[in-house]
């Protein structure tokens, strides 16, 4: 059963749509911050408004995250969406500006909020608002930066007609506004036993900074980030794998994007596209499954092969997370699992592990040997970085994880070219990054420039 808390959500996107049209158009250059945002209710209803932009912005996630790995594919192999799999990615692809457009016009959201943050009167909301807003802005840069390169940078409210809104700038400049609106986001967002579930908390702040030190081989910083939320103790493993997606806002979710059940509004569709009967945009590889079965020197039967993959009518189907719960599989409720507790168990191992090959640590051994057990698996005495890299993608298989964790870990044009040409695959490596979409170059006026090989 949802919660009251998303019913008090969908109401106040109700009346947010109701006040005003931001929410589905962008740039709205009608919608100042002059003669809207003027008191606290007006900024947090704008707050709100950031969630509904995230709503979008994730339900294209796994087509450009998971289908473009050596994860998951299409069952059909044909339309916009085979293009992530075969890397024939054109310029035009409907996903891809999709994305693109979700992803601008939720920051033009962020920096609404923030162009108005001196008009909330209440100290304590004013942070939260500020560090919420600026939480949301580094999550859609951070993508953005690692998926297509340089981007325009979206650090103020850029208003219809204004050219230098759609300027690139480069990479280290976008990454470095990652890095200040996560660090501001870590010291001002509340915890989450302190605020409503699924709205920022100072936890998940923490996690996607340690994965932004992580990256930058930064493991000292990463490592106390994860210490930090883990001692904080108001996370814990669910103790059945399959609650984490079926019984929401569980011990284990640190950040969910909601959705509601049966709402034209607040449900999402890609609980649809998973299903079998519908073609599954979400299928797995056979080198995924193969992973499962058959993984050396890994024992015990791993539980979420079952949970995964799905296996109804004798043969390998699509994904066995997040299927819909809802009585209408176009208007799914099932939450978008953002951000868990196990990623910041397994990240901690990453950190304690760092350039090294393997460690023994202790305490990484118990975190991860918790996170085998729960799976039916035997403890280990040592961990590789490959043992944990392969750990990581058999549990986070569907949830958005194993392209960024590849990027991270330096192992992303290796991988995925190995992959390719064990199909019989043609591969350039310059379609790591995806094309910035056609519709953007040609009304930029000449301040867009296409990625190099396409």
């Amino acid at each position: 059963m949802k919660s009251i808390i998303k019913i008090v959500f969908a109401v106040v996107l109700s009346s947010l749509v109701a006040c005003n049209d931001f929410l589905t158009e962008y740039p709205i250059s009608e919608v100042g911050v002059d003669n809207y945002l003027k008191n606290d209710d007006e900024v947090e209803t704008a707050v709100i408004g950031i969630y509904s932009g995230l709503q979008d912005v994730v339900q294209q996630e796994y087509a450009i995250l998971e289908m473009r790995s050596d994860n998951a594919g299409t069952r059909s192999g044909v339309g916009d969406w085979a293009q992530f799999e075969s890397f024939t990615l054109i310029t035009t692809n409907s996903v891809v500006a999709n994305y693109w457009n979700a992803c601008y016009s939720t920051l033009y959201r962020t920096n609404l909020v923030l162009a108005s943050i001196e008009n909330v009167v209440d100290p304590t909301k004013k942070q939260q608002f500020e560090a919420e807003a600026r939480f949301v802005r580094a999550y859609i840069h951070f993508n953005l930066v690692r998926l297509f390169g340089s981007v325009p940078i979206a650090n103020r409210k850029v208003e219809e007609g204004d050219l230098e809104g759609y300027k690139q700038v480069e990479a280290s400049e976008i990454y470095t506004l990652v890095e200040e609106d996560l660090r501001f986001a870590t010291e001002n967002l509340l915890s989450r036993d302190q605020i409503t579930l699924g709205r920022a908390n100072k936890e998940t702040a923490e996690t996607m900074l340690a994965k932004y030190f992580l990256k930058f081989k930064n493991y000292d910083e990463a490592k106390t980030l994860l210490q930090a939320v883990i001692d904080r103790g108001n996370f814990s493993l669910a103790t059945n794998y399959e609650d984490i997606f079926y019984q929401e806002l569980g011990s284990e979710i640190i950040f969910p994007i909601s959705f509601i059940d049966d709402n034209t509004d607040n449900s999402q569709s890609f609980s649809y596209y998973f299903l079998y009967e519908q073609g599954s945009h979400n299928y797995a590889t056979e080198d995924m499954i193969n992973l499962y079965e058959s993984s050396p020197g890994i024992a015990g039967e791993d539980y979420r092969y079952t949970t995964n993959i799905v296996d109804q009518r004798g043969e390998r189907q699509g994904c066995g997370k997040f299927l819909s719960i809802s009585s209408n599989i176009r208007l799914s409720g099932n939450d978008y699992v953002h951000t868990r507790y196990t990623d910041v168990l397994l990240l901690y191992v990453e950190a304690v592990i760092g350039d090294s090959f393997q460690t023994s640590d202790a305490v990484a051994l118990s975190y991860f040997n918790a996170i085998r057990q729960r799976a039916g698996l035997a403890e280990i005495q040592n961990i590789t970085s490959p043992r944990l890299a392969t750990e990581r993608r058999k549990e986070f298989l569907y949830e958005n994880q194993r392209w960024f964790d590849l990027d991270r870990t330096g192992n992303l044009e290796a991988t995925i070219t190995n992959f390719m040409n064990n199909q019989g695959l043609n591969f350039d490596k310059r379609h790591l990054l995806l094309p910035i979409p056609q519709r953007e170059i040609d009304t930029s006026k000449g301040q867009l420039d296409q990625n190099p090989g396409y």
